[in-house]
């Protein structure tokens, strides 16, 4: 049966961690300046990556200091027909997704509707090279600790009160609403997610399937979200020197106003200086030569 850090692990996973993601996460993020929100978003990732490793850990730790079967946690490799069918099946997926990957990264429309999907997470995505690196990491992660944690500790967790099939379908609904910061839309995609990969790990019985196809669809997504946002970022500058280049056309230099002789005397030409006064001339008044 469970015990009291059981207990605990389940109500910071099922409450507290949503509830950090959405105001300590995203919701800062959203806020905070142009200034301020680079800096922000590598605070962001390194704070994820050590709340998810911190907790990943104390489940291991629970169940290393109770003596717990390693198989009930998902971490037990295991070759099963369910593998092997997973397996060919991902390889079918990855044999289709390669070639139109590498079609939207050449395709600025194709780009920009990625930009446009995931314009709500925004804040989140990484624009820098340095950014992409923190992401990567996050994404990796994101794939080992959550499998972890809402596949193999709650759906075991919740196994205690109720039968697998409904252990699982909570675990998945959980899940989703761990993601609760992403809006709507968001539930129901990492909701759609999780109970893929819950069926993977139910299949195979095993967590390492899920965890590698968790970190490679997050590893995806991300570098699909930083090309698409770099190539915008890049199309607005060409647009701006564009203008720029263009704005001294506008002015026609033959109908400029000619300057003042008097005001600016370096910048005449011969062609438009005044003949100097004939030495009968009377002197020019104070207002003509300006002090």
């Amino acid at each position: 049966m469970p015990r009291l850090f059981d207990h605990v692990l389940f109500v910071v996973l099922a409450a507290i961690g949503p509830l950090w993601a959405a105001s300590f996460g995203y919701r800062r993020l959203a806020r905070a300046t142009p200034d301020a929100l680079p800096r922000m978003r590598r605070t962001t990732y390194r704070a994820t990556i050590a709340l998810q490793l911190g907790l990943a850990s104390a489940v291991v730790a629970l169940w290393a200091a109770t003596g717990r079967p390693w198989a009930t946690l998902g971490l037990v490799p295991r070759v099963t027909w369910g593998l092997l069918g997973i397996g060919r099946g991902t390889a079918i997926v990855v044999s289709y997704i390669v070639p139109q990957r590498r079609l939207v990264l050449g395709d600025d429309a194709a780009l920009a509707e990625v930009r446009e999907r995931m314009r709500h997470l925004e804040p989140v995505l990484p624009r820098t090279p340095g950014e992409m690196r923190g992401f990567a990491a996050l994404a990796i992660t994101a794939g080992v600790c959550e499998e972890l944690l809402y596949r193999g500790f709650m759906i075991q967790y919740l196994a205690h009160f109720t039968n697998l099939i409904a252990a699982a379908a909570i675990a998945v609904a959980l899940f989703g609403i761990g993601h609760a910061y992403q809006g709507w839309r968001g539930i129901q995609l990492t909701g759609v997610v999780g109970a893929f990969l819950t069926a993977v790990y139910l299949l195979s019985g095993s967590l390492l399937a899920p965890m590698l196809l968790h970190a490679l669809m997050d590893l995806h997504s991300g570098h699909l979200a930083y090309v698409a946002l770099r190539r915008a970022a890049e199309i607005d500058a060409e647009r701006e020197r564009e203008s720029w280049a263009a704005e001294p056309g506008d002015v026609d230099p033959p109908t400029a106003p000619a300057r003042s002789s008097a005001a600016t005397p370096d910048a005449v030409t011969p062609s438009t200086a005044a003949a100097p006064p004939a030495a009968t001339d009377p002197p020019r008044s104070a207002e003509e030569h300006p002090a």
